[in-house]
């Protein structure tokens, strides 16, 4: 009896360890997008969303357990091999067979079948039984809190707490430096340190910057016609656009329009509903960093995300091109409207002119007589030529006699500037 006791605590503990190593293992690989189809070809689109929400603390629940379960992989046998035996009259050749044996025992529990399992079917592993790490989360939630107060009393005790934010600073800081003086001796060219730039910047900037707002969106309703669809596809020249039921605040899926493509080639009875067609929509809050965003994004292999207010409502959308036009700059493609150079005259000594305007369309309009260069041939060119910098907002600069009051810019560009010619300014 004391045989079979063993053996299947041994079973029981061998099984466990097996199980918890592998979900710690495919949620490390698992591929999000095949997971999403998975969800959706089992009705079960909720879950999807559940799952990769919960992925971290179901991670460490089953990490906990993962240890719990070694720690008795290693004990039973022991006890179980020694019960009844003279330890110290023990060879050092069956000691090694011992050893040897309790290692293959391990590796097989926490190493080759995980990663055989992993490597087959981590979609549906996960599918399956996500469920029970759910709840493993939950009761290791006392473990996990102790986990975390150990965490803070050792960065207190050696001095770091509350150093992280300022080292990572002066790291961000450093690399910045080593960058700028990579440009200057030309091992490197200024787009690429703007890049890099951008880059280190995602995690400081929400999407609620980068976002299109909820004014500019556009949306349609679900009861929309297919006509009225159409029609909308072509004059928004959005490839995707937000479906809602009763209101913009109630997003329920995503059009493409290639979907809409797909399905106008059929004959009418054969089309599929609209609600058929929908993807599904990613819903983020407004302070969101942008790295996160992008992660996001390449994880669940989709374009756009339904940003969110503290009410719940929709605040704007927010695209990939988005996230990475703040890494390239502005991406214009065939579908984006054409920029036009626009000069606003407020009075005879004043206009409000935007950054990409030509230098001599301001001399012609406003009768000036601005220099241009070989390097630069706009108002921005011109101003960041001076300056040797892009300007903040509420920057003033006087080249030849005529003021630039940087109205709005970004980290890329100047995109308008208050243009005075003080000239004429002075003598009214």
């Amino acid at each position: 009896m004391v045989e079979i006791f063993f053996l299947s605590l041994l079973a029981f503990v061998f099984i466990g360890a097996i199980l918890c190593s592998t979900v710690v293992r495919v949620i490390n690989e698992i591929s999000w997008h095949e997971l999403e189809e998975r969800c959706d070809r089992e009705k079960k689109e909720d879950w999807f969303s559940e799952i990769y929400d919960s992925r971290e603390p179901m991670q460490l629940g089953a990490e906990i357990l993962q240890q719990f379960f070694t720690a008795l992989l290693v004990g039973v046998p022991f006890f179980w091999w020694i019960k009844g035996r003279d330890i110290a009259g023990l060879t050092l050749v069956q000691l090694g067979i011992a050893l040897l044996l309790l290692s293959l025992l391990l590796m097989l529990a926490n190493s080759w079948i995980p990663w055989a399992i992993a490597r087959i079917s981590a979609v549906g592993y996960l599918f399956r039984t996500w469920h029970w790490w759910k709840l493993a989360a939950r009761l290791a939630w006392p473990l996990m809190v102790a986990g975390n107060f150990f965490s803070v009393i050792f960065a207190r005790a050696s001095g770091k707490a509350g150093q992280d934010v300022d080292d990572e600073e002066a790291f961000e800081d450093e690399i910045l430096s080593m960058v700028s003086e990579a440009e200057q001796d030309g091992f490197i060219e200024s787009d690429a340190r703007e890049m890099i730039e951008g880059v280190m910047e995602l995690a400081d900037t929400d999407v609620s910057s980068v976002m299109t707002p909820r004014y500019k969106v556009d949306a349609l309703q679900v009861k929309t016609t297919w006509e009225e669809m159409m029609n909308r596809i072509v004059e928004s020249g959005r490839t995707r656009l937000p479906i809602y039921r009763n209101s913009p605040d109630d997003i329920i899926g995503i059009l493409y329009a290639k979907d809409l493509l797909r399905e106008s080639l059929k004959s009418e009875h054969k089309r599929k509903p609209l609600v058929k067609m929908l993807r599904r929509p990613i819903f983020v809050p407004e302070q969101t960093r942008l790295d996160q965003m992008l992660n996001q994004f390449l994880h669940c292999r989709t374009h756009m995300a339904i940003v969110q207010d503290e009410y719940g409502g929709m605040a704007g959308v927010v695209t990939i091109e988005d996230v990475l036009e703040e890494i390239v700059g502005e991406i214009v493609d065939e579908t984006d409207k054409e920029m036009h150079e626009e000069i606003t005259i407020l009075n005879p000594s004043q206009a409000d002119v935007d950054g990409a305007v030509h230098i001599y369309r301001v001399n012609e309009d406003l009768g000036l007589q601005l220099s241009d260069d070989e390097n630069f041939d706009s108002i921005s060119g011109l101003i960041m030529h001076h300056l040797k910098e892009i300007p903040r907002p509420g920057t003033e600069i006087v080249i030849e006699d005529v003021q630039f009051n940087i109205l709005e810019a970004n980290r890329r560009q100047i995109k308008s500037v208050r243009i005075t010619n003080l000239k004429e300014y002075n003598r009214s």
